[in-house]
């Protein structure tokens, strides 16, 4: 056999095709819990800094809402293409019963996985506690204790009036107050646990800034 026709030969071309054809940015899945809040919020992010659909795909778990289940979805849809160097699950804690199960299966699961170019993969889990919503309400509130999720949308709508869950539009709303609440989230992070259930948590703030600065 020729030695440019050797199964590793060709194997090489093709990953090598692959990687000139994939854009100049890191291919990013995120797998939300909602079926429309976080997914209305990230690809409005997206759009605005003109990546396309197929290099940032945004996903509501079809498995379910548990944290182990955006999780689960996650990862298999990962393995249906390979075609991502970073993998992102988001998910409130809630009182959801497998939440600290899904954060170690994401951490076992980080840099374990190989891509479509047999490069290891990000996997990281996005949670925030109570909900979704105190990364939104850190636009305008600097937030120091846990807080019910019915108090923290009730507190959110006294700065967003008629906020619902998958209301439109919420990021441009809160974009000027961007680098505050990314600020107070960092603080927040510092001083608590995302395991501790009576602690606000979120790490909302760190996926906002990489898919900001994505392209560049």
């Amino acid at each position: 056999m020729p030695r440019d026709n050797h199964p590793k030969f060709r194997q090489a071309r093709q990953l090598a095709r692959k990687s000139e054809n994939r854009p100049p940015y890191e291919r990013i899945l995120i797998v939300c819990e909602g079926k429309k809040t976080e997914p209305h919020y990230l690809e409005d992010i997206r759009r605005q800094n003109s990546i396309p659909s197929a290099h940032v795909k945004v996903l509501p778990s079809a498995l379910g809402t548990e944290s182990r289940q955006v999780v689960d979805f996650a990862h298999r849809t990962f393995l249906e293409t390979r075609s991502y160097e970073r993998v992102y699950a988001v998910f409130d804690r809630d009182s959801h019963l497998t939440y600290c199960d899904a954060l170690d299966r994401a951490a076992a699961l980080d840099g374990k996985l190989q891509n479509d170019e047999r490069k290891p993969v990000r996997f990281v889990a996005v949670p925030s506690v109570p909900c979704f919503e105190l990364w939104l309400l850190l636009h305008f509130e600097d937030v120091q204790a846990f807080s019910h999720r019915t108090e923290t949308f009730s507190r959110l709508k006294r700065h967003i009036p008629g906020y619902e869950k998958g209301s439109r539009g919420i990021f441009g709303l809160t974009e000027p107050q961007l680098d505050v609440a990314s600020a107070r989230a960092q603080r927040l992070r510092v001083r608590f646990d995302a395991r501790e259930a009576s602690d606000p948590y979120t790490a909302m703030d760190e996926l906002v800034a990489l898919l900001r600065n994505l392209r560049d």
